[in-house]
């Protein structure tokens, strides 16, 4: 079953030719797709999706790169257009910020308005909201945990080679951290991955570290985020969003200090 790494500000912005052909597709950005992940179906605007293997390129022919990232751009809104019929994927990477801050920050009033969702909406409009207050800063991996193999170099882990990890979480909506993680530029003990399994074997995985803010150890970190990235996709990211409950439920699991 294949994976989906999406990198969207080299897909919908591209990186060669003048000013305005990089004039980023905000119909596209705004885009809601369709995937299942451990036969869970989750909906996201197009801009949450975090896609490394098309990722910025730096060959000499910028516009037909451009050009065939487009088309890649194009063919996967085909594929998961259709609530029906969600694409299957082993692994999603999702990135939740406030979309156009870096990327297009001029065009974010014209994106903001046109997803779909309330949470995404107040995302776009809000860096210091809740919402982001209370999940990982970075990325996080929406994953089958009955194909994840934590002792595959090759896989998602980013586990330290040769060195022990602890059991997949059994229990739904607590973060546990499962190996020390492989960050470059980090100590040996510093940066470490985290598991929470949401509902069934649909899970997330994503990075802690140790010392974080004010003091939060990285197993306190993982279990906070972990509750709060479980909260997310039950109520933001199924075929229904329940604003509301996301909203009451991530009060409470933001970062400490805040």
């Amino acid at each position: 079953m294949p994976t989906l790494l999406l990198c969207i500000a080299a897909l919908a912005v591209g990186c060669g030719g003048p000013p305005e052909d990089r004039s980023p597709d905000l119909q596209l950005l705004a885009t809601d797709v369709h995937v299942a992940v451990a036969r869970h179906t989750l909906v996201l605007p197009f801009v949450a999706l975090d896609h490394a293997a098309g990722g910025m390129s730096f060959s000499l022919n910028r516009k037909a790169d451009a050009r065939h990232a487009a088309q890649r751009s194009t063919a996967l809104l085909q594929e998961t257009r259709d609530h029906g019929r969600p694409l299957a994927l082993d692994l999603v990477s999702v990135t939740v910020h406030s979309y156009g801050a870096s990327d297009f920050d001029s065009h974010r009033g014209r994106l903001c308005p046109r997803l779909s969702r309330k949470w995404a909406r107040s995302v776009c409009d809000d860096s210091l909201g809740v919402i982001r207050r209370a999940l990982p800063p970075g990325r996080s991996k929406l994953i089958d945990l009955a194909r994840l193999r934590l002792d595959d170099p090759r896989g998602p882990g980013n586990c330290l080679r040769d060195r022990k990890h602890t059991a997949l979480p059994s229990v739904p909506g607590r973060g546990v951290i499962v190996c020390p993680a492989l960050v470059f530029g980090g100590d040996e003990d510093e940066f470490h991955t985290a598991v929470v399994r949401i509902d069934g074997d649909l899970g997330a995985m994503w990075t802690v570290w140790r010392n974080g803010q004010n003091g939060e150890s990285a197993e306190a970190m993982a279990a906070r985020e972990g509750n709060a990235i479980a909260l997310f996709v039950e109520t933001a990211l199924g075929e229904r969003e329940d604003y509301p409950k996301l909203e009451r439920g991530m009060c409470p699991l933001m970062r400490p200090g805040i």
